[in-house]
């Protein structure tokens, strides 16, 4: 298992690889700020929860009112508010960025989250974590706001929701 932070340093990493990639093209897409980092790192934890019965990274992630949020991994990028989140990658970087790679469940689930969500703007991932009976929408409202999101919940919404 993982922390977040690895996992959101390989989000990080992939997304500055490609805006460097991409950096002159016309239709620029929308870079990882720390609101599109959380989803990220939810709908991760939910597809590797839905498809190998197991979390992804230990943390646990709470319902916030802009949606599903990892504390630790909002509270290193908070500085950049909005901005696009911009990494100088280390030697331990590197390290994690080649364990996940090597990970077959790992590697094949940040690259499913990122391929089929890093698409979209924070802002219409952040309205699709809000559909009603989603595992956000059900925490607030039963639980009340920075509730922890049941792991449970989050894998059954997967299951039915997402992976199928």
């Amino acid at each position: 298992m993982y922390s977040a932070k690895e996992i959101a340093k390989w989000f990080l990493v992939k997304d500055n690889v490609e805006a460097k990639e991409n950096e002159f093209e016309e239709e620029p897409y929308e870079r990882i700020t720390n609101l599109k980092l959380q989803k990220l790192l939810y709908y991760a934890q939910g597809l590797y929860l839905a498809i190998y019965n197991e979390p992804l990274f230990s943390e646990n992630i709470e319902a916030w009112p802009h949606g599903p949020v990892v504390r630790d991994v909002y509270n290193i990028y908070s500085f950049f508010k909005g901005d696009p989140i911009k990494i100088n990658i280390t030697k331990q970087d590197e390290n994690v960025i080649t364990k996940i790679e090597e990970d077959n469940k790992a590697n094949s689930i940040v690259n499913l989250t990122y391929n089929n969500f890093a698409i979209y703007t924070a802002w219409q991932l952040r309205n699709m974590t809000h559909e009603d009976n989603s595992p956000w929408d059900l925490t607030q409202k039963n639980k009340g706001i920075f509730s922890i999101i049941d792991n449970e919940e989050i894998k059954e919404y997967f299951k039915k929701e997402v992976v199928e």
